[in-house]
């Protein structure tokens, strides 16, 4: 059985491996589109392997995604506390008269 799994897996691998398509880009216009097929005549293929960020690029990209991230925090976390506020006070929840605990006089 272990085998088996082995043989699937190996097949699947291999089916992957030509799974990967050709894309052109193309210029009409001002745009750029990318596509599977050639777009017109004078379309250039994209070198997928050329077509990677520098690290520089990937570095500027994560310090933005952690400020963003912290900025998020921060406003969700006032969000949170003004919800929780209101008009300088910690607001309680008022209870339903009848639902109130009666306290009787002896």
């Amino acid at each position: 059985m272990n085998r088996l799994h082995h043989l699937t897996l190996l097949a699947l691998l291999g089916l992957g491996l030509h799974a990967q398509a050709e894309t052109y880009k193309c210029s009409q216009g001002g745009k750029t589109m990318i596509s599977d097929t050639p777009c017109m005549t004078g379309a250039s293929r994209v070198d997928q392997s050329a077509d990677q960020i520098e690290r520089s690029q990937k570095r500027q990209a994560e310090l933005v995604h952690q400020r963003n991230q912290s900025q998020l925090s921060e406003l969700e976390y006032r969000n949170a506390r003004d919800r929780n506020v209101k008009g300088g006070f910690n607001s309680i929840d008022s209870m339903n008269p009848a639902d109130a605990p009666q306290y009787r006089r002896r």
